[in-house]
């Protein structure tokens, strides 16, 4: 692994920068480091949409930048800090990028990074980079008030690791050979989802409302703490039976547990009304229509998220659960916050509890709440929420006085 140098944002809004030694460009699997200072500023200076560039830096034989977007890259994230990994494509050098470049990257705090750190980055899609599409970006890095907790902000400053692996790159600007990519566990990936559509080797079925699902218990135990008890361990009676049913969930909310557990990834809604999204320029009609299928199809994807949760609360699925909780961030307001935060509350979701209190920390969201009667479930039926809803109030105003 090569350092590929570090860019400092000095000011709050000027970058300087401090290249790494002429080898480092070569490599094909290296990382660059981003020092935001004087945090504070970005986020005052910079607005939603807009961002910083870091300084340039070589890597795998190309030329690359950072975009920082300290209120989120785009209106539907302003509450995220965002960050793009962008291929020079004339690599500023006279080196033209005349052939797509393949790669994978990740962006994480500098001391977030895992002893593993490679593993991980080979475990992630490969990109294309290319003229028509220079950079790739995470949209959600973190969430500004979670940043604003957290240990990673220091003095009002904070740092960001990005790693890159370049795949089957091409001859550099100093003739370096193609490098070779390592072995990759995305590819690993595949092949489970592969084995999830195939049903080869299957062990076990499933029937739940309806449908069969064919499986493999030793996939399933080996995710799931709950799934192994049931499957492998003194829970299992019953279960050496060839179809196991599963009576208190619909099918496609099981079909979406699978599909995680074999994929690693959040699974989509399956919408069986065949509804696509339609527009048009010069019908008002039209356009009130798709704004009431889009309203819809935001209620559907909340209804499924939170059915997400559940589920993997119940099968000791941790990580679906947080990728739940992160897409949940999008759908927290006043009509839907007390529902929310009885969820959270309910299913050990500390992440989204914590963007649900601070919601209502807000002096403004408490009133309007509390004056429309949006909180009369939790304020009747959890005392405990109620208190922690009033703590955070108090520490709002504390620290306002």
């Amino acid at each position: 692994m090569s350092f590929a140098g570090v860019s400092f944002i000095c000011d709050g809004v000027h970058v300087c920068s401090s290249p790494a030694n002429g080898a480092a460009g070569s490599a094909a699997y290296g990382y660059h480091l981003l020092v935001i200072n004087n945090y504070t500023r970005t986020k005052q200076a910079i607005p939603n949409g807009f961002r910083i560039k870091s300084g340039k830096f070589k890597l795998g034989g190309h030329t690359w930048h950072i975009k920082y977007c300290p209120n989120g890259d785009r209106s539907t994230i302003s509450g995220f800090v965002s960050f793009h990994l962008v291929l020079d494509c004339d690599g500023g050098d006279g080196a033209v990028a005349a052939e797509p470049v393949n790669a994978k990257f990740e962006f994480s705090f500098a001391d977030q990074v895992a002893k593993h750190q490679a593993t991980r980055l080979r475990a992630t899609k490969v990109c294309e980079f290319s003229r028509d599409c220079s950079a790739w970006h995470v949209g959600r890095f973190v969430r500004r008030e979670a940043l604003e907790r957290s240990r990673y902000l220091v003095d009002d400053c904070f740092t960001v690791r990005c790693d890159i692996m370049v795949v089957h790159a091409g001859a550099g600007a100093n003739g370096v050979a193609a490098a070779t990519a390592a072995p990759s566990m995305a590819g690993a990936v595949e092949s489970f989802g592969r084995l999830l559509d195939t049903k080869l080797g299957a062990d076990v079925a499933f029937e739940v409302g309806g449908e069969t699902f064919a499986a493999h218990r030793c996939v399933l135990a080996a995710r799931s703490k709950v799934f192994d008890a049931e499957l492998f361990g003194p829970m299992k009676e019953g279960t050496a039976a060839s179809v196991v049913r599963i009576d208190d969930m619909d099918a496609d909310l099981f079909r979406g547990l699978l599909s995680f557990i074999y994929t690693d990834e959040l699974p989509e809604r399956e919408d069986h009304g065949g509804e696509k999204e339609t527009s048009s320029d010069d019908d008002d009609d039209d356009d009130d229509d798709d704004n009431g299928a889009q309203s819809d199809q935001k209620h559907k994807q909340f209804t499924w998220l939170q059915q997400l949760i559940v589920a993997a609360d119940r099968y000791d699925l941790q990580r679906l659960k947080l990728l739940c909780e992160e897409e949940m961030y999008d759908h927290i307001g006043e009509k839907t916050v007390e529902t929310m935060l009885i969820l959270a509350d309910h299913h050990h979701c500390r992440v989204l509890k914590d963007a649900c209190l601070g919601f209502l920390g807000s002096h403004g969201n408490l009133q309007k709440m509390m004056a429309a009667d949006g909180l009369d479930r939790v304020i009747k039926n959890f005392p405990s929420l109620t208190k922690e809803i009033i703590g955070r109030f108090a520490v709002v105003m504390a620290n306002k006085s």
